[in-house]
């Protein structure tokens, strides 16, 4: 595996630390700054799909398919962002909040993965 690719999942991992960190933070409803988030899940899913999926790196079988379920949790990520956008009673806000809380968890291992 090329160290380029492991480089650009580095750097897909201090994106997603950065996001979950200001989501982490926000414990009360916030529909403007989770707008703020949304865009910047948006910035890290085309990071993604241009550096990483799109792209010749030499990519093993194993790292192809940690890359669908990346792929698939970022875009469920945004999801979770979007519902947690609309949240307005603290119960939903904290709800959707553990949601996405966990893709995060889920994402850093996938990355971490890749290293292995």
């Amino acid at each position: 595996m090329s160290q380029n690719y492991l480089d650009l999942i580095h750097d897909l991992q201090k994106r997603l630390e950065i996001l979950q960190t200001s989501i982490a933070l926000q414990l009360d409803p916030a529909p403007a700054i989770a707008k703020d988030w949304l865009r910047s899940q948006g910035e890290i899913q085309k990071f993604f799909q241009t550096e990483l999926v799109n792209t010749n790196l030499e990519i093993t079988p194993q790292n192809l398919s940690l890359q669908v379920e990346i792929d698939k949790q970022l875009k469920m990520l945004g999801v979770d962002l979007t519902m947690l956008q609309t949240a307005r009673s603290p119960a939903n806000w904290q709800k959707r909040h553990q949601q996405a809380s966990d893709r995060f968890v889920l994402l850093n291992r996938y990355c971490e993965m890749h290293g292995a």
